[in-house]
């Protein structure tokens, strides 16, 4: 496991120049003559306010992972559950739909001394309480407030076509999680498939099944041992929940920090709405999709002259300071390891 210099330099380069490509579009199908004069408004208590967020939004989310930790039965210090998680939000935004994030933070834990089964079983465990808050809240939000964002009848449409298809994954998903023997027989079918043993010598087939075998059962005895912690599992929930009441108010604190007065109801559903979606986006870290989403999901709420520096502003403080951050965590983690390679 592992990811190449060039890989993420290009995507260094990809996601900042896609983003600023994205923004300055923004700025420019939006810009009046109250945009300057807007800048010299800004309220910089409220942008110290969004620092402060972001931040406890990070600790909140690290405390999460490190109880999930403890409840596997790991013990890792919590700046070093920080710095790896700011590290793989680092690598989420400089591959494509964010994908190397995960990859990274399940090495990193186990360089840790947690078991690889395990590691996985915390990332997935994180991901699903994730997906709980959004299957929960987006749909309900979606039917009360919807026509605060003026999304159509076609849009609205897909967005609940997506959600479904997203639902019936997660269902099969947790059948073949959560249940070991179904996921064995799954794994074995895949292994006797001919066209895997056309492009994979038997040898090496028989190696990776009972690799993967001794992994799934790590993964339940995992799931299992943060089942039976009723304590871990309430810090788990509350730390997801206080995560994302922060996370959430980032944007009504710099709309307020603008001066912009705006139900909270259709902001936080807007953001909802943008976080379902980002995933999906195929450039690295969703730079360009993100922008561009973001500005059409506000163009109702916020006024024309002020959309672009609000997105910008945005953008900073939930794209370009974790890159930062992480970037400067990520360097301090991968020296010594096999983790970064020259091809």
């Amino acid at each position: 496991m592992g990811i190449s210099r060039e890989t993420i330099k290009r995507g260094i380069i990809y996601s900042v120049s896609i983003s600023i490509v994205a923004l300055v579009i923004v700025m420019l199908s939006t810009q009046s003559e109250l945009t300057l004069k807007a800048f010299g408004r800004i309220n910089t208590d409220y942008l110290v306010m969004a620092a402060v967020i972001t931040i406890i939004f990070w600790i909140l989310k690290s405390l999460k992972l490190q109880v999930l930790i403890r409840a596997l039965g790991g013990r890792v210090l919590f700046h070093k559950v920080f710095g790896i998680y700011l590290a793989s939000a680092f690598v989420a935004h400089v591959t494509p739909s964010s994908v190397g994030g995960l990859p990274f933070q399940i090495y990193f834990l186990h360089k840790e001394g947690i078991q690889l089964g395990k590691t996985t079983a915390l990332t997935v465990l994180d991901g699903m309480l994730t997906f709980i808050v959004f299957m929960v809240s987006t749909p309900i939000l979606l039917l009360i407030w919807g026509e605060y964002l003026n999304l159509g009848p076609k849009i609205t449409g897909l967005f609940y076509l997506a959600i479904l298809l997203v639902i019936l994954f997660i269902v099969a998903s947790l059948i073949l999680i959560f249940n070991a023997h179904l996921a064995k027989v799954f794994l074995n079918w895949v292994i006797g498939l001919r066209l895997v043993k056309r492009f994979f010598k038997e040898e090496s087939l028989t190696k990776f099944r009972n690799f993967l075998e001794k992994e799934i059962d790590y993964f339940n005895d995992g799931i299992r041992l943060l089942a039976g912690s009723k304590r871990d599992m309430f810090l788990v929930i509350i730390y997801t929940v206080l995560y994302w009441i922060f996370y959430l108010s980032l944007a009504p604190v710099l709309l307020k920090g603008l001066g912009v007065e705006v139900a909270i109801p259709p902001v936080i559903l807007a953001q909802l709405v943008f976080n379902f979606i980002q995933p999906i986006i195929p450039t690295p870290g969703g730079s360009g999709g993100a922008e561009l989403g973001f500005a059409y999901l506000f163009k109702f709420m916020v006024p024309g002259y002020l959309l672009g520096i609000f997105v910008a502003i945005w953008r900073f403080f939930m794209f370009y300071s974790s890159l930062i951050i992480g970037g400067i965590y990520f360097i301090y983690l991968v020296q010594g390891t096999d983790y970064l390679n020259n091809e």
